[in-house]
């Protein structure tokens, strides 16, 4: 039996689709329809497509999907994992293992400093993965909206592809403090899926799947105008399908748009944006430098941050809006985790780990802003 690990090659893609239909159990080219930016033929970056063979068939499969996350001016470049995957009959023999550890080493060699993912918390915190980051879930109704706000009703238009609305959601969605970057390819690839609908008016959109919304998977605008849009799709669709509320999802933020759905919500819940592994310390905190910047302004901390799993050391010094940081140096706090631990401090906040109370003061930093709207997830 030959066992061999390489990348996906153009004459593989149609193995390839049914391969991944046959794993997830989905319908005939799910994949090319459902992430056209990333799985169609002509999108498919062959050479982050990492598979398995054994005698020729591929039986294993994981994904590398490089993602530039922007959080005002800082850029971080993430190693996205997706379409993990291995037929149920080869499931058992490490191959999957031996795909992720390939993958993260190839992350590294690609220089990014943080790999992010979906899926089960078991399966891949023995990768170094741990949940992460802060999405609030809030629903929002037509009483708490009349309640909470003075809306108004306004006009709104449904996206049929047009060049003109497609600028409009750009303009609108790059306006977002915290978003994944997109070319406009990739915007047109998106927002054309078919079952996506998207509603807007000249300063605010709406997106989500099917014909009766549930909730949104994606908003954009100023805070007010998404309100008063809002307030007039739900009104145009109770009287026609009894809908008053629906659910939409932001970045747990310190940001307009979340203050205002906050106070007119009906109700909200936070739940985990992702999983992360940290792949290079030092480069993490030099791609948040100009967020760190921009927040310590009237700070002044110098500590470190060591990754017990690999001896990773980072010494950082924040003062009156300069930082300073420089890899295996102690500072004046010295903090030493392992690196699902060291996810939970920088990406969660200081209350997730257990960390004497002279430590409080990093709580003006931690956690780390990260948010990934669900339309990038892979």
């Amino acid at each position: 039996m030959k066992e061999e690990i390489t990348t996906l090659k153009p004459e593989d893609f149609e193995d390839m689709m049914r391969f991944l239909e046959k794993c997830y159990r989905h319908s005939r080219n799910y994949f090319p329809w459902r992430y056209p930016h990333v799985w169609r033929k002509d999108t498919i970056e062959y050479e982050n497509r990492i598979i398995l063979k054994v005698n020729g068939k591929i039986v294993s499969h994981v994904g590398i999907f490089p993602l530039e996350m922007i959080v005002g001016k800082a850029r971080i470049k993430m190693g996205g994992i997706g379409g993990v995957a291995t037929l149920q009959e080869y499931r058992g023999r490490g191959y999957m293992t031996k795909l992720m550890n390939y993958a993260i080493s190839k992350m590294k060699e690609m220089g990014f400093s943080i790999s992010v993912l979906w899926g089960d918390r078991q399966r891949y915190g023995h990768f170094g993965y741990e949940n992460a980051g802060k999405m609030a879930v809030l629903t929002v109704s037509l009483r708490s909206l009349s309640i909470e706000f003075s809306p108004k009703k306004v006009n709104f238009y449904r996206f049929y592809g047009e060049v003109e609305k497609l600028n409009k959601i750009i303009t609108l969605h790059e306006r977002e403090p915290i978003r994944v970057k997109r070319d406009k390819k990739t915007y047109e690839l998106i927002f054309n899926i078919d079952k996506l609908i998207t509603y807007l008016t000249d300063e605010a959109y709406i997106t989500y799947w099917g014909e009766h919304p549930k909730s949104l998977i994606e908003v954009g605008g100023t805070s007010t105008e998404l309100a008063n849009l809002l307030y007039s799709f739900l009104s145009s669709f109770n009287k026609e399908f009894g809908i008053n509320s629906i659910e939409l999802c932001l970045p747990y933020y310190n940001y307009e748009t979340f203050h205002l759905m906050r106070k007119i919500c009906a109700s909200y819940h936070i739940i985990s944006e992702g999983m992360i592994k940290i792949l290079d310390l030092e480069k993490l905190f030099l791609e948040y430098k100009p967020y760190l910047e921009e927040v310590s302004e009237n700070l002044a901390l110098d500590f470190s941050l060591k990754n017990l799993s690999n001896d990773q050391l980072v010494h950082i010094v924040l003062e009156n809006g300069s930082v300073t940081i420089e890899r295996n140096r102690k500072g004046k706090l010295h903090i030493e985790l392992n690196e699902r631990d060291l996810v939970k401090l920088i990406f969660n906040g200081l209350h997730e780990v257990p960390l004497p109370p002279r430590y409080s003061q990093l709580g003006a930093i931690f956690p780390l802003p990260f948010h990934i709207w669900p339309l990038d997830h892979i």
